[in-house]
């Protein structure tokens, strides 16, 4: 992280305190995070973060409801592009997904972390991710009702279709912290993470065929 007061106008203080927050994040991890560490570096005094953010929890459920509503835009500008068939949708739809979560490690590792934030406490952050997830349903939805999928209910395909995209995107996520602590990757490790780095788009139109009829 790096040091030295930052000249900011109180008007962008929040915003101001979310982008060093996920810098942090990105770099060091929550392990080392605090609210007056982060006043120091944004160049402000010790009490004024809590003028936006009773705690950490609240600044980080902050920083996930903006990762949301990013993702979901993202998505749906996919989800909408023109001239493109539902079958070929879906799968810009994962790499839409993976896309952006390697770009925004930080704030995806916010979106499943439950010792950093609890969802239970955030009803706005709750409905954003569901909100982000009904991009995928309604694709899907919309893929049954033309018979490109199977005729099994939209949660359900899902369901199935997240998890493999997630699944992708972890296993890249962690191989790449990995890399930053200097740790060594087995050479089978290393075999299928350059395969889900290169061959990403046909994995995942492998898991759509999976759904499709």
């Amino acid at each position: 992280m790096s040091t030295g007061p930052k000249n900011y106008h109180h008007g962008d203080l929040k915003k101001s305190l979310m982008d060093a927050a996920c810098v942090h994040l990105a770099e060091e991890g929550a392990d080392s995070f605090s609210l007056r560490a982060l006043a120091r570096e944004v160049g402000v005094s010790q009490t004024a973060p809590y003028r936006h953010f009773k705690t950490k929890s609240c600044l980080f459920a902050a920083i996930a409801l903006s990762g949301f509503e990013e993702l979901t835009r993202v998505l749906r500008d996919t989800a909408t592009k023109e001239e493109s068939t539902i079958a070929i949708v879906i799968v810009e739809l994962g790499l839409a997904y993976v896309d952006w979560a390697i770009s925004n490690p930080e704030k995806y590792q916010l979106f499943f972390d439950s010792v950093l934030i609890d969802f239970s406490q955030y009803p706005e952050l709750q409905a954003a991710r569901d909100n982000c997830y009904h991009v995928l349903i309604e694709t899907i939805e919309k893929g049954v009702k033309q018979g490109v999928f199977l005729a099994r209910p939209a949660d359900q395909l899902g369901a199935f279709l997240w998890s493999c995209i997630h699944g992708i995107t972890s296993i890249l996520l962690a191989t790449v912290h990995k890399q930053k602590l200097g740790q060594q990757l087995s050479d089978s490790t290393n075999s299928a993470t350059s395969r889900l780095e290169n061959d990403r788009r046909a994995l995942i139109e492998f898991a759509a065929k999976a759904i499709s009829v």
